[in-house]
């Protein structure tokens, strides 16, 4: 895979025919409900939005400091330390920042004990693919735990349908609940507005907590390559808005999982009222495995974890936007796809456009515009003024939110 013009990843070569039964967005290849038949998970209670569950909570890890360098809960690098000391796992793949022989700031890697499983902790919005480090646990025949968000592990868990001696090292599979990936300029967008070159960017941290503020009312903090280091609120910036997609993959338009139906264990963030004022972070937390539920019990029951039974239905709340657009605008989405005779994949919803009222579907094709001109705009911007990015950006906000209040207005 490389990077095109656009900063998203691209095949280097036609692939190999297997492919087809492995991308996630392909016809050919199984589905969500199709691979957690295959791969056990049929045995527990289905949930038509979360797949099948043992158990859900929301909650944070309270020994050392798992929480307080997450994203969100450390719930997720707290697992993944247990995992590796309780399982046969020897290794970890999953997102690592500043990879080596790399041309990204982020990519999959291999973890080979606790040290370097924290040190690779937090949320990153970038394009990865983890080619090489599959090759490299399946060359050491090294038992692993996999971090992804649904698309991977969908992806992943197909492959090992296919591969009988790689599904024989996965020990578990983790799922971070995703709204849409991003491409590789998204990064380099907010570097700009923080006053950092795109060029001259080093790392970047999309999910800086801010001591005191919502847990939704994250920064990011920016390092150039010469050493300067700035931290911005990222409500200030262009592009901070997920319901615009900005820089948002054309893939993620098509995609119906929301938390990760194929993993054994899905966390994503506690976007609740009784959890979001909490800085510190919290997080949801979606278990499909027996052994893992009582992995997680037992870290609460000594204090080690702060887990808060909660219901299907509040967890499904706290991702209330990512299931109406995975939901009712992927519906309508497909819609509009099949209406102007364009190819779009089978998915689990059917195409329809009548749930849905007149100015929410044209909510729904604004945003749609908005994220497809976000990639122009980011390269006319780099080719003219950068500054042009923001302003537009503004143009199109003020657009977005007019035509989303007169909907209410409407409705009323």
């Amino acid at each position: 895979m490389h990077l095109d013009g656009m900063g998203k990843l691209v095949p280097s070569r036609i692939p190999r025919a297997e492919a087809d039964h492995v991308c996630p967005f392909s016809d050919h290849a199984p589905d969500e409900d199709k691979i957690a038949r295959e791969i056990g998970l049929g045995r527990l209670p289905k949930d038509d939005r979360l797949g099948h569950v043992d158990r859900t909570w929301a909650g944070h890890v309270v020994e050392g400091d798992f929480r307080e360098k997450a994203s969100s809960g450390g719930l997720a690098t707290w697992l993944l330390v247990e995992l590796l000391n309780r399982t046969r796992a020897t290794a970890v793949v999953h997102v690592h920042a500043d990879p080596k022989n790399s041309d990204r700031l982020f990519d999959f890697a291999v973890s080979h004990d606790a040290d370097e499983v924290r040190a690779n902790a937090k949320t990153r919005y970038y394009p990865v693919t983890f080619d090489d480090a599959i090759a490299e646990v399946r060359r050491a025949k090294k038992p692993f735990l996999f971090v992804g968000v649904p698309c991977h592990v969908k992806a992943l868990n197909a492959l090992c349908l296919l591969d009988p001696e790689l599904a024989d090292l996965l020990v578990a599979r983790i799922a971070i609940f995703c709204g849409h990936l991003k491409t590789v300029n998204f990064a380099n967008s907010l570097a700009m507005q923080a006053g950092i070159a795109p060029k001259m960017l080093r790392s970047i941290d999309f999910r800086h907590k801010l001591a005191g503020r919502r847990a939704s009312d994250y920064g990011i903090s920016v390092e150039s390559t010469d050493g300067s280091h700035v931290v911005r609120p990222m409500r200030d910036l262009v592009g901070q808005d997920w319901g615009k997609g900005y820089f948002r993959l054309k893939a993620c338009n098509f995609c119906d999982d929301v938390v990760g139906e194929t993993a054994d264990i899905s966390l994503g963030d506690a976007w609740l009222p009784q959890y979001v004022n909490d800085s510190g972070g919290t997080s949801i937390i979606v278990s499909r495995r027996q052994e893992y539920t009582a992995i997680l019990e037992a870290g609460a029951s000594t204090g080690r974890l702060m887990l808060d039974r909660i219901s299907n239905d509040t967890v499904v709340t706290s991702q209330a936007a990512g299931f109406r657009d995975r939901r009712d605008g992927l519906r309508y989405r497909l819609w509009l796809a099949k209406r102007r005779g364009q190819w779009a994949p089978r998915k689990r919803v059917r195409p329809g456009y009548d749930h849905l009222s007149s100015a929410r579907r044209i909510q729904l094709r604004l945003r749609w515009a908005i994220s497809r001109r976000s990639h122009g705009a980011w390269r006319f911007a780099q080719r003219t003024w950068p500054r042009i990015f923001v302003l537009e950006g503004k143009v199109l906000s003020a657009i977005h939110l007019a035509a989303i209040k007169a909907g209410r207005r409407k409705k009323r």
